[in-house]
């Protein structure tokens, strides 16, 4: 039953995103480009610094990393709700992820983090844990 839900959850998942990708292959270009008033300004710095703030402070990465997203999104378009979104979602997320460069990094990353859970599953990280002592003080002539 759990199986059943989670493949269905993935298939779901899969077809959203291709379904927004989808979206914005068949976009058209506006033509002009928008600039935003806070381009090239100190409030331009907010939100990288919103968001080292909170992970650092709360250490969550990525719920403080959407954060910032949505403040830079929302001073993007000069504090409109939905504009903002838009922009968050459309150009952002959908936009990336329907690069195929971009694309190719991704899967590097799940199939290295499927590696090192594998590795983690084998016990690949206990003997680490035994031996932490010991290869912190063989390494440490060579760190320097």
């Amino acid at each position: 039953m759990r199986k059943r839900k989670k493949l269905l959850f993935a298939v779901l998942t899969c077809l959203m995103i291709f379904a927004c990708g989808a979206i914005t292959v068949f976009a058209a270009d506006g033509g002009k480009e928008y600039v935003p008033k806070m381009y090239s300004s100190f409030w331009a710095l907010v939100p990288p610094i919103v968001a080292i703030g909170l992970a650092l402070i709360t250490k969550e990465v990525y719920s403080s990393l959407f954060v910032g997203i949505a403040i830079g999104g929302i001073f993007w378009s000069n504090f409109h709700f939905e504009k903002a979104v838009l922009h968050i979602f459309e150009d952002g997320i959908v936009g990336v992820l329907t690069d195929s460069y971009n694309m190719g990094i991704l899967v590097f990353l799940v199939i290295l983090g499927i590696m090192v859970c594998m590795m983690n599953n084998a016990g690949g990280s206990l003997w680490q844990k035994r031996k932490s002592i010991l290869t912190i003080t063989m390494m440490m002539p060579f760190k320097y």
